[in-house]
């Protein structure tokens, strides 16, 4: 990321250890990073603000990364194109996973901390520094964890 522009990034994991080594991981390539422990949680902070991206668990106690997902789009529409699941096996049943992956992208875990960052770089290039730009909607992908 160049430049002096600081982007909000929403960290929603409901394993404390893993949420805050990725959120520190995240401010210190220049991201302001709010964390979540649960989808319930994540959802009431996106009803008070919106953010350049959203990283999510997709197995968390309560609904799911998913179910956080479908929920933020229709309180916060800009938001599609901007989220990273993160996921080990088991996966969700392909016709769930197949709409999610149409605009979203897709982590397995074991996670490397370069694979979710050049996830997050490229949704952050389709965010506006300036009022004028329009953000861009990357197509969805999946991206292998371990490098």
């Amino acid at each position: 990321m160049t430049g002096s522009a600081l982007y909000s990034v929403l960290m929603v994991d409901d394993n404390a250890a893993m949420r805050e080594a990725l959120a520190r991981s995240l401010t210190r390539r220049g991201c302001r990073v709010t964390t979540a422990a649960g989808d319930v949680e994540a959802l009431q902070v996106l009803k008070e603000r919106s953010f350049d991206a959203v990283i999510t668990d997709l197995n968390m106690p309560e609904r799911g990364g998913l179910w956080l997902w479908r929920q933020a789009l229709m309180l916060r529409p800009e938001l599609r194109g901007r989220f990273i699941l993160i996921a080990s096996e088991p996966l969700p049943e392909p016709r769930s996973l197949s709409l999610f992956m149409e605009t979203e992208r897709f982590v397995l875990k074991p996670l490397s901390l370069d694979t979710l960052w050049r996830e997050v770089e490229d949704i952050l290039k389709g965010v506006p520094r300036a009022p004028s730009g329009s953000p861009a909607e990357p197509p969805g992908r999946a991206a292998r964890g371990a490098p």
